[in-house]
């Protein structure tokens, strides 16, 4: 928890590099559309909403200076929300994610009312309760599909366009167009008045109520702000793969998004995308290879965490630093 709490003290406020970041990972993620096949194709769609669901973590983290250990029960909100409108009441696709995302901000807003007064580690096994209960629930529950699940889920339907969603070329650039749109409206929140407020709750609540800042207000707002997010992600991820389990809401689903914004550096929001991306493209390669992979995994979070304590947006801003100076002397 320490450790949590000096990072988030450790955010960098960097725009520019936050920009340049971002549009290398777009760039980068479009390339691979282009001219990859079906798999990889996929594989940037999870990417993509992973890095929202990551976006939110590190907005809550960075921004209202609260770590949560059951933001998944949003990314299932989100999933079995848009599985109820799209197969039981036959709304669109799109309209369930909008939906979904409302939902998901009411259910944050009431949550958050009750539980932000709390600090530390009390925040986050609330959190941790919360998320699980939600788990259980989902995986008793019949109307919901237990512990099978429920499938049919299908994708917007933009037919009388000519586009076919269907084709995963399509659905990975209907993601990023999601991702680039999320991070763009957590960009200009955090530039805006509120976010310079937000940053003023996280390095100091009590200094931010003592000149009378309303500390609990700007915190349910970051609560809120998040959860919505979390439940878009939730949302995208059930129309990618036309499934949902109880699995996406357990703990372990929270934790993993944690690691990916540690590792990408709290903050920098841009940094939440490049961990998830570096996370998961580790997760999947090394699971081909050899079974002990979380093993390796783990050891190299530590050495982030021992070495690298603001993560790989640290490194990219050391280096940039170092060209600078370079240019400098000559």
């Amino acid at each position: 928890m320490d450790y949590m709490e000096d990072k988030m003290k450790a955010v960098n406020y960097n725009p520019r590099l936050r920009l340049h970041l971002f549009i290398v990972l777009v760039v980068s993620a479009l390339i691979s559309i282009f001219f990859g096949g079906y798999f990889t194709r996929f594989f940037i769609a999870e990417i993509a909403i992973l890095s929202i669901f990551a976006m939110s973590l590190d907005f809550l983290a960075a921004r209202g200076g609260l770590v949560s250990l059951g933001h998944a029960m949003f990314l299932g909100i989100g999933a079995y929300s848009t599985t109820i409108f799209i197969l039981n009441l036959g709304i669109s696709p799109f309209i369930a994610t909008i939906l979904s995302l409302l939902i998901g901000c009411f259910i944050g807003l009431l949550i958050s009312y009750f539980i932000v007064v709390l600090n530390g580690i009390f925040f986050i096994m609330v959190t941790l309760a919360l998320g699980e209960m939600f788990h259980a629930w989902v995986f008793t529950s019949e109307l919901l599909g237990g512990s099978d699940g429920i499938s049919g889920i299908i994708r917007p339907d933009i037919s009388f366009m000519g586009i076919d969603m269907n084709d995963p070329f399509i659905f990975a650039i209907y993601s990023l167009l999601w991702m680039s749109l999320i991070y763009f409206i957590l960009s200009r929140i955090t530039d805006s008045p509120l976010g310079r407020n937000l940053d003023a709750l996280r390095q100091n609540h009590m200094r931010l109520s003592a000149i009378g800042g309303y500390a609990k207000v700007y915190k349910i707002i970051a609560f809120t702000i998040s959860s919505g997010v979390a439940s878009i992600a939730g949302s995208l991820y059930v129309q990618l793969n036309g499934f949902i389990s109880p699995e996406l809401t357990h703990w372990t689903v929270s934790g993993e998004g944690l690691i990916m914004i540690i590792v990408g550096g709290i903050g920098s929001i841009s940094g939440a995308i490049l961990g998830a991306s570096v996370v998961y493209i580790l997760q999947h390669e090394l699971s081909n290879f050899i079974s002990w992979w979380m093993l390796i995994v783990g050891l190299l979070f530590i050495l982030v965490v021992l070495f690298m304590q603001d993560g790989l947006w640290g490194l990219i801003e050391k280096l940039r630093l170092r060209l600078l100076k370079g240019k400098n002397k000559i």
